[in-house]
C-alpha cells in the first residue's frame, strides 16, 4: 500500500540556531508559514507568494543569494487511521531531498540525508500515531554544511563548496546559468506499508536476439521480512497482440528467469524504425496473496559500442540491433534552475522538440541531475538514445573521504538500478571533462593526483559489473588517446571552435588558446577528425520576445548591461569575435539577434555536415546544447521557453536522413557528397548548378546517383574554373534532389559579410487556417537570405523557419498546434536579411 504525502506542506525560513529554528526543532511551531508545493523548492515557493521578485527577470537573481544562507523548514500533517495487520512494515520515503536534510516525525528525529540524487527511506513501524501525525523536514544551508572542508588538495570551477555536495553542480553557477543554490523536497513523498516482503528491484535485459525470437533475462531482488514465506513472482510481458506469462520462486529474496519472446517487436530509434515497447509486470505473491508489484515499459533490443572494426580501425559507433548508427543529437541540461518545478508535460514537449529536430540521442550532462523518470520514459517512447553521465563535472572530488565515498557508492547503486531498464539508455559515463581538464592542469599542480579517480576507475566499474554489465562504461567524456580529448580514439569535445583551444595537444601540456576571430572560427570544424564528437557549440541570442520578457525596456538595446548579464560565458567577447569573422558586427539589438543566430546556425551546419561526411570514421555529433535552465544568451539551440533559435531549423535540416552536402576541398575545388543514414540504397536524379543572386544560371548538370545504405559517398568534385565561377561574392552552388525525402543544399564561396546580396522582395500568401493548421506560401524574386517567420503564438510550431530561397523559388511553411481561431495570419511577420524596403 502506497500513500502519497505531497499535499498540505508549508514552508518557513529562519537563521541557523535562531529561536525560530530551535522552536521548530522541538515542535513549538510559530511564525508565518507559506503553503508549499511538493515536489518543488524554496525559491519557487517564495516567488509564488511574492516574497522574492522573479529571479529570471533583469538581475533579480542577485537579490536571492540570501536564500542559500538560511535554514528552511517544511512541515505537514497527515491522518493515518488504517488498521495494520500483524507484522506490517511502514516506511516513509522521500524520493528526493535537496540536500542537507533532517527528517522529523511527531517531533522526533528520524535521521538525516545528504544526497539530492538518492531517496531517503525511514522505517517508521511503530512510530505512527492513530489519527493526526506531524511530519517536518529541516534543510540546512549548503554553504554552512560544507564550511571547513578540505579544499586545499583539489581544483574546481565556480565554487569550492560544490565538490563536497551531492547535488546538481550547476546550482553553483555555470557558464550558461546563474548561481541559484536550491533547497527543498523536489520529488514525491510517500508512506509505504508492506506485508511479508517488498520488491527492491527488477532487471530486464535482452540476453540474446535471434531472427525469430529474443531471450529476455529477468532478475528480481526483494527484501523479505518473513523468511518462512513461500514467495514467488508472476511475470507478464505484453503488447497489443502478444502476451506471455511465467512464474518463478524466490530463494533468499532472489529469483532469475529467462523468457523467450517469439517474433519480437524490436526497439529502434525513431529514425530507423518503431521504438516498440512491451509492458512488464511482476507480481510478488505469498501463496495466493499479493504482497508487492512492479511494472514498467521495456524494450527488446541490443545496443553496443564498437570501438574497433574487424581490420583494427578505431571507432566509437553505437550499434543498435546489429545496425551501426550515426548518433545525431545534443547535450541536455536541466530545463529549469528550479529542478523540482519541471513537470511531466515539459519533458514530453522537450523530447518531442528533440525528435522533431531529427535527433536520435541526448546526452544527460554530468553537472545536472539523473533526470526524472518522465525524461527516460519519453526517450523510450519517442525513440531517442540516452548517453548518461554520472553527476560529476569539471572538478576534483574528495575520494580520500570515507563518508563522501560511501555516499557516492549509494548514489551510483541507486542510479544504475533505477535507470537500467530503459531501452533508450545507451551508455554510462563516469564524469564530464574531469580527466581532460586535469591533464591540462598538470603543468601547474604540485599534487599531481587526480582526486576522484577512485570513483571513476574503481567504484563505478565495480558496481556496474554487478548491476549492469550489459552497457559500455566510459570513464569520462571526453576520453581516449594520449590526450583524453584526442582525435585518435574515444569521444571528443571540440572547443577549438568558440573557445579557441589549439590542437593537437598532449596530456600534461599547458593548453594554448587562440582568442582571435580566426582562432575561434567555425571553419576550424574542418580540422576535427574525432571518432565521436560529444560536445561542440556556438553562442546565440534567443528570440526578441524572450529578451523582452526578461529585461526591462530601458535595457533592450545592443550593448546594455542587462543584455551582457544574460551571457555567463567566461569570455563573453567570443560572440563578438564570431560575428566579426562571419557576419560583421551588429549596430542594434535586432541585428545582433539576427547575426548571432546566423553565425550559430551556419557554424553548426558546417560542423554537422563535416562530421556526417566522415561517417563511419566519425559516428556521432552531439551539439552543446539543446536547452537552457533560464533565459540566457548561450549555446542552446532552443531557448528557455522552448522557442527555437535559427540554429534549431538549420540543425534539423542538417540531420535529414538523406542529405546532399558541399565540401570546400581547397581554394579552387568544391566537392559534393551524399550522406545516407537509412537502411536502404538511395537512388536519385540530382540537379547541381551555379547561379547568381538574380537567378542567372552559370552552370547546370543532372547526376544519376546510387548511394549504398548507411554510407557517406563523395559524388563529384568541381574546380571553380570548370564551372565558370567568376564572382565569388555574387554566386552560389546548389544541389537539388529529385526525391522529396532527401535534403538539398547550398554553398557560398564567401562569408555572409562579404556577399554582395541584392535586395529581395518577398511575396507572402497567408491562407486562412483550417482546423489547427495555417499555410504560408513564400516566394522571392532575387535570392533571399535567412528568411525568418515571427509570431507570438506559444504552442504553435512551424514546419520550417530561417531558410534561404533561391531566386524565383516558392516555399510552403505550415503553422500548426493551436485551434484555428487563434492562428491569425495578420500576426505573422515574414522577412529576410536582405529584404528591400
Amino acid at each position: 500500500m502506497k500513500i502519497l504525502l505531497n499535499e498540505g506542506w508549508q514552508l518557513q525560513g529562519c537563521d541557523r540556531h535562531s529561536k525560530a529554528d530551535e522552536a521548530a526543532r522541538s515542535g513549538q511551531w510559530s511564525g508565518e508559514w507559506l503553503d508549499a508545493a511538493v515536489p518543488g523548492d524554496v525559491h519557487s515557493t517564495l516567488l509564488r507568494h511574492g516574497r522574492i521578485a522573479d529571479p529570471f527577470y533583469s538581475t533579480n537573481v542577485e537579490k536571492c543569494r540570501w536564500i542559500e544562507d538560511k535554514v528552511w523548514w517544511y512541515r505537514m500533517e497527515f491522518s493515518f487511521d488504517r488498521p495494520l495487520a500483524d507484522g506490517a512494515i511502514c516506511e516513509l520515503c522521500f524520493d528526493g531531498l535537496d540536500t542537507f536534510a533532517t527528517v522529523y516525525l511527531n517531533d522526533r528525529e528520524l535521521g538525516s540525508h545528504e544526497n539530492m540524487f538518492t531517496p531517503a527511506v525511514f522505517d517508521v513501524t511503530g512510530r505512527l500515531r492513530p489519527g493526526l501525525n506531524r511530519l517536518a523536514v529541516r534543510f540546512d544551508s549548503t554553504i554552512a554544511a560544507t564550511a571547513g572542508k578540505d579544499y586545499e588538495k583539489m581544483w574546481y570551477s565556480y565554487s569550492p563548496n560544490r565538490a563536497w555536495v551531492r547535488k546538481a553542480q550547476m546550482n553553483f553557477r555555470w557558464d550558461w546559468g546563474p548561481r541559484l543554490i536550491t533547497a527543498g523536497i523536489w520529488r514525491d513523498v510517500a508512506l509505504n506499508v508492506y506485508q511479508t516482503a517488498k520488491i527492491d528491484s527488477v532487471f530486464a535485459h535482452t540476453a540474446a536476439l535471434r531472427e525469430d525470437a529474443a531471450d529476455l533475462q529477468l532478475e528480481i531482488a526483494a527484501t523479505v521480512w518473513r523468511p518462512e514465506a513461500g514467495l514467488h513472482a508472476e511475470i507478464t510481458l505484453s503488447r497489443p497482440g502478444q502476451r506471455l506469462t511465467d512464474t518463478v520462486a524466490l530463494r533468499e529474496g532472489r529469483a532469475a528467469l529467462r523468457l523467450t519472446v517469439p517474433e519480437p517487436k524490436l526497439w529502434w530509434t525513431h529514425d530507423l524504425g518503431e521504438p516498440a515497447l512491451y509492458d512488464l509486470t511482476v507480481l510478488l505473491k505469498d501463496g495466493a496473496t499479493m504482497v508487492d508489484s512492479y511494472s514498467t515499459p521495456i524494450g527488446i533490443r541490443t545496443l553496443t559500442v564498437q570501438q574497433r572494426t574487424e581490420d583494427g580501425q578505431k571507432r566509437f559507433t553505437f550499434v543498435l540491433n546489429g545496425v551501426p548508427t550515426f548518433a545525431k543529437g545534443a547535450n541536455w541540461i536541466p530545463a529549469h534552475s528550479f529542478i523540482g518545478a519541471i513537470g511531466e508535460d515539459a519533458y514530453r514537449q522537450w523530447i518531442a522538440i528533440a525528435k522533431e529536430g531529427r535527433m536520435n540521442m541526448l546526452r544527460v550532462w554530468g553537472g545536472g541531475i539523473y533526470e526524472k523518470e518522465w525524461f527516460y520514459r519519453e526517450c523510450d517512447r519517442q525513440g531517442i538514445m540516452v548517453w548518461q553521465d554520472f553527476m560529476f563535472a569539471c572538478s576534483s572530488y574528495p575520494d580520500f573521504d570515507p563518508e563522501f565515498m560511501a555516499n557516492v557508492r549509494e548514489e551510483v547503486r541507486y542510479a544504475v538500478t533505477a535507470l537500467r531498464n530503459h531501452p533508450s539508455l545507451a551508455i554510462w559515463c563516469g564524469n564530464n571533462e574531469i580527466q581532460w581538464i586535469h591533464g591540462q592542469k598538470l603543468s601547474d599542480l604540485q599534487d599531481l593526483r587526480l582526486y576522484g579517480e577512485k570513483i571513476y576507475h574503481d567504484l563505478m566499474p565495480e558496481l556496474l559489473a554487478e548491476l549492469d554489465p550489459t552497457r559500455l562504461y566510459w570513464p569520462s567524456s571526453p576520453f581516449g588517446g594520449n590526450d583524453p580529448n584526442s582525435d585518435d580514439e574515444g569521444d571528443k569535445h571540440n572547443w577549438q571552435v568558440w573557445a579557441g583551444q589549439v590542437y593537437p595537444h598532449r596530456h600534461g601540456e599547458k593548453l594554448v588558446v587562440d582568442n582571435t576571430p580566426a582562432g575561434i572560427s567555425f571553419k576550424k570544424f574542418a580540422q576535427d577528425y574525432g571518432k565521436f564528437v560529444s560536445e561542440f557549440g556556438i553562442h546565440a541570442a534567443p528570440v526578441l520576445r524572450t529578451l523582452q520578457e526578461c529585461l526591462p525596456q530601458e535595457e533592450l538595446y545592443w550593448g546594455s548591461f542587462g543584455l551582457r548579464y544574460r551571457n555567463k560565458d567566461k569570455r563573453p567577447n567570443r560572440g563578438f569575435l564570431m560575428m566579426q569573422s562571419y557576419t560583421g558586427l551588429p549596430s542594434d539589438l535586432g541585428q545582433y539577434i539576427d547575426y548571432s543566430m546566423l553565425a550559430q546556425a551556419e557554424g553548426l551546419k558546417y560542423g554537422l555536415e563535416h562530421y556526417r561526411r566522415r561517417k563511419p570514421e566519425c559516428s556521432g555529433a552531439l551539439i552543446w546544447q539543446l536547452n537552457d535552465c533560464w533565459p540566457a544568451i548561450s549555446w542552446s539551440i532552443v531557448d528557455f521557453h522552448g522557442r527555437p533559435k535559427a540554429s534549431y531549423y538549420y540543425v534539423r535540416r542538417a540531420f535529414q536522413p538523406i542529405l546532399l552536402s558541399f565540401k570546400e576541398e581547397g581554394p579552387d575545388t568544391v566537392s559534393l557528397w551524399a550522406i545516407n543514414d537509412t537502411l536502404q540504397e538511395y537512388r536519385d536524379r540530382v540537379e547541381i548548378g551555379l547561379a547568381d543572386f538574380f537567378g542567372n544560371s552559370e552552370y547546370r548538370e543532372v547526376l544519376e546517383i546510387a548511394v549504398p545504405a548507411n554510407r557517406s559517398v563523395k559524388l563529384r568534385e568541381f574546380s571553380k574554373n570548370r564551372i565558370n565561377v567568376t564572382y565569388t561574392n555574387f554566386e552560389f552552388l546548389y544541389a537539388q534532389p529529385g526525391d522529396a525525402a532527401a535534403g538539398g543544399n547550398l554553398f557560398f564561396f564567401e562569408d555572409y559579410k562579404d556577399l554582395n546580396l541584392p535586395p529581395c522582395r518577398l511575396e507572402v500568401n497567408r491562407d486562412r487556417a483550417v482546423e489547427d493548421r495555417l499555410e504560408l506560401r513564400i516566394r522571392t524574386d532575387n535570392f533571399a537570405k535567412f528568411v525568418k517567420i515571427e509570431h507570438r503564438l506559444d504552442g504553435a510550431t512551424l514546419s520550417d523557419n530561417y531558410f534561404d530561397l533561391r531566386p524565383g523559388e516558392e516555399k510552403i511553411v505550415t503553422l500548426q498546434g493551436l485551434p484555428g481561431s487563434l492562428l491569425r495570419p495578420e500576426e505573422i511577420q515574414v522577412a529576410a536579411l536582405n529584404q528591400g524596403s
